[in-house]
């Protein structure tokens, strides 16, 4: 994985490190179907137990799945994880986007992610409300 994962999806892997990029890749079916859908349905791949409890009633709607093991998330107040899981699926769809059409290196998708994140962890660390 470690050497496979950059020379596939090298901007995905760049972001989300090889085992979390190789995962995801696995739960979509491909790179190519990983590029296709959409940054809300990235950011539950892998609770889909809990979006089916949430769409039969039983459970509020989940706020993330498997990147909630990608530190940005993990490292967020569980306030402001959804906000933070909600960027970061918003980025690594982005980056898949890139890896399948392309295939070349973009440096500001990280940039940018890593500004998101400070901007949300600014926002706990003060004690907003989440709202922006």
């Amino acid at each position: 994985i470690e050497r496979v994962a950059p020379a596939v999806a090298p901007n995905l892997t760049e972001m989300a490190g090889p085992e979390l990029a190789a995962r995801l890749i696995a739960l979509a079916g491909g790179l190519e179907s990983l590029a296709k859908k959409p940054s809300g349905t990235v950011q539950v791949l892998g609770a889909e137990d809990a979006l089916f409890a949430h769409l039969s009633g039983r459970a509020p709607s989940p706020k993330h799945g498997i990147i909630y093991t990608h530190e940005f998330v993990r490292g967020t107040p569980p306030a402001d994880r959804g906000s933070a899981a909600r960027a970061l699926a918003g980025k690594l769809t982005l980056a898949a986007r890139v890896d399948h059409y392309s295939g070349e290196r973009r440096e500001s998708i990280h940039a940018d992610l890593r500004d998101r994140m400070e901007t949300i962890r600014a926002r706990s660390a003060v004690g907003g409300d989440g709202n922006e």
